[in-house]
């Protein structure tokens, strides 16, 4: 499988650090390096990150101009001399961390997704919101022959989900979970509750997420709320021995979020903080310490994770396709964003132009 390598492509381009500073653009087709192998991309998933970035909404800067896009999987169509393992014609996946150093502390002890040298696809480093994507070789996964490469395009939100509560948490079966968020992560988080044996499965929401509260109970919920109708603390104090939830895991990134989760949880128990919130929270934190609850921050995935969500694919353990509500072609992004800020969508995939 071979390609001219002087072409260009269509990419979705985030070209300055202002509101709505996106555009599609013909930009060339990158050339792998040696170790790299060059990535006919097939689908690509829409993170929520992704519309925040186009309207200059994140914490932080983006190097511009930059192609978005971070959840893909393809096709290779060109290896670099250096590179072992691969082949034109393989099936993959990619983590989202595009480079790190390899030597720090943090990447020695299989921490590489908090080395300070860490780029990642579509926030530093060009990103799958295009035709071809050029990636190292050292984070490609194999995509099982049973798992679509629609469905593998999700992996990364499923690592996400899988690290926090699978490797970061601690749920055993009998205990109370709630989810804060029933997005696309929250949904995975509660699939992976259940995967671990936990009995009771809180979905929460709040007003706009009807639909996705709905879904929620076919995916592993046992219970959906919504915050904005019904006393969500007193349901769950009223559950169990009445002390609340053992874990909690707050997808949403909200300061009331965080309030609720300290409101929720039993004493001694864990919340698992997924969202981001760059605003301060403004109020006291004493009920942590009151409760002696473990607050724990979770960031990304690392390379046995990646596998592990992998093999729940392919066995169906995680079925990733109820997730996905919509597929448009790369040239509806802005459409594809209206529909994931707006929550009509669970999960939309893009599909590069053909030129």
């Amino acid at each position: 499988m071979g390609i001219e390598m002087n072409k260009t492509m269509k990419a979705v381009v985030k070209y300055d650090n202002v509101a709505g500073a996106t555009e599609i653009r013909d930009v060339p087709i990158p050339e792998p390096g040696p170790s790299d192998v060059l990535v006919k991309v097939a689908f690509i998933g829409v993170c929520g990150t992704d519309p925040h970035m186009h309207r200059n909404l994140t914490s932080f800067k983006i190097n511009v101009p930059l192609i978005l896009g971070h959840e893909f999987a393809g096709t290779i169509v060109k290896a670099g001399s250096e590179v072992q393992g691969w082949k034109s014609g393989d099936r993959i996946t990619s983590e989202t961390h595009a480079d790190y150093c390899g030597v720090c502390p943090l990447c020695r002890s299989n921490q590489y997704h908090l080395c300070r040298e860490r780029k990642g696809f579509g926030f530093h480093i060009d990103g799958a919101f295009a035709g071809y994507v050029k990636v190292p070789s050292r984070i490609l996964h194999k995509v099982p022959d049973n798992v679509s490469l629609r469905e593998a395009s999700l992996t990364e939100p499923l690592c996400v989900a899988y690290k926090s509560v699978v490797c970061n948490s601690l749920v055993r079966p009998g205990d109370t979970v709630a989810v804060i968020g029933p997005g696309p992560i929250g949904m995975l988080c509660i699939k992976m509750a259940q995967i671990c044996g936990a009995s009771e499965i809180i979905a929460i929401g709040t007003s706009g997420d009807e639909n996705r509260l709905k879904q929620s109970l076919s995916y592993g919920a046992t219970m959906a709320l919504d915050s904005s109708k019904e006393d969500v603390a007193a349901k769950i104090k009223s559950l169990g021995d009445c002390y609340g939830a053992d874990l909690v895991v707050d997808t949403a990134g909200a300061s009331q979020a965080l309030a609720l989760s300290l409101d929720i949880v039993r004493p001694a128990g864990q919340i698992t903080r997924i969202g981001w919130g760059p605003k301060p929270v403004g109020f006291t934190l004493d009920p942590m310490i009151a409760k002696s609850v473990t607050v724990q921050g979770h960031f990304s995935h690392t390379w046995d994770v990646w596998e592990k969500c992998l093999v729940l694919m392919s066995k169906g353990q995680a079925d990733l396709k109820p997730l996905i509500t919509h597929e448009l072609p790369i040239d509806q992004w802005e459409y594809a964003f209206e529909l994931i800020e707006s929550r009509k969508a669970m999960k939309v995939v893009l599909t590069p132009i053909d030129e």
